[in-house]
C-alpha cells in the first residue's frame, strides 16, 4: 500500500507541476510592484551540505510546522516503549475543541478509538489540532518535544504550548529559527528508514494535503515535495503567518531542504513566490 501512494503522489507532481510553475510565473508578473521586503521574512535553504538564506538564525512562530518534531518525539516514544502504531485512545467528542480547524471532528459524533498512526495521519497529512494535542496528552507535552530535539542537537526548537493554549493566548507560540527546522529535516533525511515509526512518518508526510499552494507549487516538474506547514491567526490587517518547511526531492536524487517563514503573509502564494529563486539557484548548479 506504501508503494503504492509513493507511486500515485510522484505521478501527482509530475502531472501538476507544470500548471503550477505557470501560475507561480503568473504571480510573480503580478507582483512585481508589491514584493515582499527580505527582511519580512525567514528562509534557509541546505543542498549538498552548503547553506543559503535570508535571516536563517532569526527565530519565527512555528505554528504547526511544531507538529513535525512533535511526530519525531512520538516515533522516538513508540520506538523505547515497543508500542504498535495500531493502538488506539479512546476519544471523546465533547473533550475536544469545537472551534478549530479539526477534520476529525466530523468524523464522529459521541467517542470513537482512534489509532496512534490515525493521529499522526491526521496531525501531519490534515494539519488536525485535536489530533495534536491528543498526541501530547498520550505521549508527553511540548516541553518534553524540546528536550528531545536538545538531546538529538537542536538547540533552536522551541517547543510550550499545546494548540488548546495557544488559541487561548495568540502571544503563546512555539519558536525556530529557519536554519534549525531545516537541519532537523536533514536529520530525517538522513534517519527516515531506520525504523517502522519513522519510515511512517516519511510516508504519511509525503501524501500530506495541506499548503499545496506553498513549496510545492514551486518546485520543478517531477519532483517530490515531504513539507509541513504552519498558519497562525488573521491579524486585522488581513495579514498572518504563513510557513512551510520540508525536504524536496529532484528527478535527478538531489534533496534541497527548504524552510520559509512569512510572519506578515498577505497571500497564500508567498510561500510558493519566495521558495522558487532558491529552488532556481540550486538547479543552476
Amino acid at each position: 500500500m506504501k508503494i503504492k501512494i509513493f507511486i500515485i503522489t510522484a505521478l501527482t507532481a509530475c502531472a501538476m507541476t507544470g500548471c503550477n510553475q505557470q501560475k507561480i510565473a503568473h504571480v510573480e508578473n503580478e507582483r512585481k510592484a508589491d514584493s515582499i521586503l527580505p527582511t519580512d521574512y525567514g528562509a534557509c535553504v541546505i543542498c549538498n551540505g552548503e547553506v543559503d538564506g535570508i535571516n536563517i538564525d532569526e527565530a519565527y512562530a512555528m505554528h504547526s510546522v511544531m507538529k513535525f518534531p512533535q511526530a519525531l518525539f512520538v516515533a522516538d516514544c513508540l520506538k523505547r516503549q515497543a508500542t504498535s502504531l495500531d493502538d488506539s485512545i479512546l476519544v471523546k467528542k465533547d473533550e475536544l475543541m469545537q472551534e478549530t480547524w479539526s477534520p476529525m471532528l466530523k468524523m464522529f459524533d459521541i467517542e470513537k478509538k482512534f489509532s496512534i498512526a490515525e493521529l499522526l495521519q491526521l496531525s501531519l497529512q490534515q494539519s488536525d489540532n485535536n489530533a495534536c494535542d491528543l498526541l501530547f496528552e498520550r505521549f508527553g507535552g511540548p516541553e518534553q518535544v524540546e528536550n528531545y530535539m536538545g538531546k538529538l542537537g537542536f538547540a533552536n526548537i522551541r517547543m510550550r504550548w499545546t494548540e488548546r493554549e495557544m488559541r487561548a493566548d495568540h502571544s503563546h507560540t512555539n519558536l525556530c529559527t529557519p536554519r534549525e527546522i531545516c537541519r532537523l529535516f536533514e536529520w530525517f533525511l538522513a534517519h527516515k528508514t531506520h525504523d517502522e515509526y519513522l519510515s511512517f512518518i516519511w510516508q504519511t508526510m509525503v501524501t500530506c494535503q495541506t499548503g499545496t499552494t506553498r513549496l510545492p507549487a514551486a518546485i520543478p516538474e517531477c519532483a517530490m515535495c515531504v513539507h509541513k506547514t504552519g498558519t497562525g491567526f488573521t491579524n486585522p490587517d488581513g495579514t498572518m503567518y504563513r510557513n512551510d518547511a520540508g525536504i524536496i526531492t529532484l528527478p535527478d536524487g538531489r534533496s534541497i531542504i527548504l524552510a520559509i517563514f512569512v510572519p506578515l503573509s498577505k497571500e497564500e502564494s508567498d510561500i510558493a513566490v519566495i521558495a522558487k529563486p532558491f529552488i532556481d539557484k540550486v538547479l543552476e548548479h
